[in-house]
């Protein structure tokens, strides 16, 4: 055990100065593909089945932290998509179906696909609590390699005001999990060019979002 803990700090060390050299990313990733499929196969791990939502914060190979982003609708209307997620997909063509395909399961169960981004799995909502919601799910994802992990989704939002009227200022954080200790030890030592991308994905989403529910109040406002 002492060993294998060595080779990995020894490894970790060895990829982080390669990519400290500035080299460019598809020389960058290129490097981590080939690194990968020359390590053994047996540091593979098996994966999670179960796991509390504070064990996957506590130990979350990626955190995410998104900027507040104001969405401009009532309390009743953000909560209603909140806990029917199925919806998004079905409110105009905000998200088409190469970029997010929702599947209710029951049980509080979906399935979510991103076929643009290679992406399966399922996922609930678990804890609810006043200007609360936390998501918890597992999936698998292939960028140059497959992999799988466990992933917690929590949002918070509070009522403001300002000039323009009431908004919901919507928080959210993302804490992604590898079952692959291996491969978390890569994606660390690569987050400065695995964060950028990742925020573009959410913050891409979450615009998405908002403006599907904005547009859900609009209608709601003009039909009164």
């Amino acid at each position: 055990m002492i060993k294998y803990c060595q080779l990995i700090e020894y490894l970790t060390i060895k990829l982080s100065i390669v990519l400290k050299e500035n080299m460019r990313p598809i020389h960058t990733a290129t490097f981590i593909l080939l690194f990968f499929f020359s390590f053994p196969t047996f540091l593979y791990s098996e994966p999670i089945q179960t796991g509390s939502v504070q064990n996957i914060i506590e130990n979350s190979t990626i955190t995410r932290i998104q900027k507040p982003l104001a969405i401009r609708t009532d309390r009743k209307t953000l909560e209603y998509f909140i806990e029917h997620v199925e919806e998004l997909t079905k409110h105009g063509r905000d998200f088409s179906k190469k970029e997010l395909i929702l599947e209710v399961k029951g049980n509080g169960l979906y399935g979510i696909q991103m076929p643009s981004k290679h992406v399966t799995g399922e996922f609930a909502l678990i804890e609810r609590q006043p200007n609360k919601a936390i998501y918890m799910g597992h999936g698998n994802a292939k960028v140059f390699f497959n992999f799988s992990g466990a992933i917690v989704l929590e949002i918070n939002y509070a009522a403001q005001n300002d000039e323009a009227g009431y908004y919901e200022d919507v928080k959210t954080a993302v804490y992604l999990e590898f079952d692959n200790a291996f491969l978390a030890v890569l994606a660390k030592a690569a987050s400065p060019i695995l964060n950028p991308k990742l925020d573009k994905i959410i913050s891409k989403f979450s615009t998405k979002t908002k403006k599907v529910v904005e547009t859900a109040y609009a209608n709601k406002k003009g039909a009164k």
